[in-house]
């Protein structure tokens, strides 16, 4: 029997661990800070109008971003990152890591459930969170109003920090932990453009992603790149998975998958 690679860090890295929840920190002051704040939200107002702005007189080009922010197009993306994790060489892993990887995402995405609660809770205090860009900056391009056949997001009461970039961010930097290949490279770069319908539409702000997303996922990363403790857990959570697991291998067809059958 092939023993799973660790997907997760073995052993503990205290100073990379602090220094990357200091430059998380440091990345959320710099936008909770008034001159910090400003810098951003100039930032912000450009990739929006820049983004949106496209918009308005391209209709195919209007029309692809609209599908691109719909519940359907959203459910395909999370079909496509976890065939990353459950294809071998697809995600740049190794057959027989497979179940490790998967669970492991699953447990990051546990992980980061509370410290997404405390990061709201914090920016709701502090008047960091609010309305989109759609509903607060004019002119703006609302797919409800000029393709209202499409169902697409275009806006958000409050959009910080953004759920959606927070999630591919944590995804990509899983992937690129465990190994860095041209497939892995490819899955940062399929990320990046999964990001980019929020910010068409106007549901999100740049800093929701590039504050928000990326503290949520420098702080759930650092418990993968830093300490064995997101490993232990995985192990745990992995034995109690692996009966259901062998469970769906059974399943005609299902169980042809390389993902129930790690040491063929």
């Amino acid at each position: 029997m092939i023993t799973p690679e660790p997907v997760f860090s073995t052993r503990w890295r205290p100073l990379a661990f602090i220094s990357t929840q200091l430059v998380a920190a440091l990345l959320l002051l710099s936008f909770a800070s008034d001159a910090g704040r400003e810098i951003w939200r100039s930032i912000d107002r450009s990739v929006f109008f820049t983004l949106n702005g496209s918009l308005f007189h391209n209709e195919p080009w209007a029309h692809f971003w609209a599908w691109m922010n719909t519940r359907e197009v959203d459910a395909l993306s999370a079909v496509v990152m976890l065939l990353f994790l459950i294809f071998p060489g697809l995600g740049g892993l190794r057959r027989h890591q497979l179940q490790a990887a998967f669970t492991g995402f699953l447990l990051l995405m546990l992980l980061m459930l509370p410290m997404r609660e405390l990061l709201s809770e914090y920016a709701h205090s502090a008047g960091l969170s609010g309305p989109s860009p759609s509903l607060q900056l004019q002119p703006a391009y609302l797919f409800g109003e000029h393709l209202p056949e499409i169902p697409a997001k275009d806006s958000a009461s409050t959009s910080f920090p953004g759920d959606h970039a927070s999630v591919l961010l944590v995804w990509v930097g899983f992937l690129l932990f465990i190994r860095r290949s041209p497939a892995t490279f490819c899955a940062a770069g399929l990320g990046i453009f999964l990001m980019l319908p929020r910010l068409f539409g106007g549901a999100h702000w740049f800093t929701d992603a590039a504050v928000g997303g990326m503290c949520l996922a420098l702080t759930t990363l650092a418990w993968a790149w830093a300490t064995p403790v997101a490993g232990w857990l995985n192990r745990w959570l992995l034995m109690g998975l692996t009966p259901l697991y062998r469970l769906a291998g059974r399943i005609p067809l299902l169980g042809r998958l390389p993902f129930f059958n790690p040491g063929r």
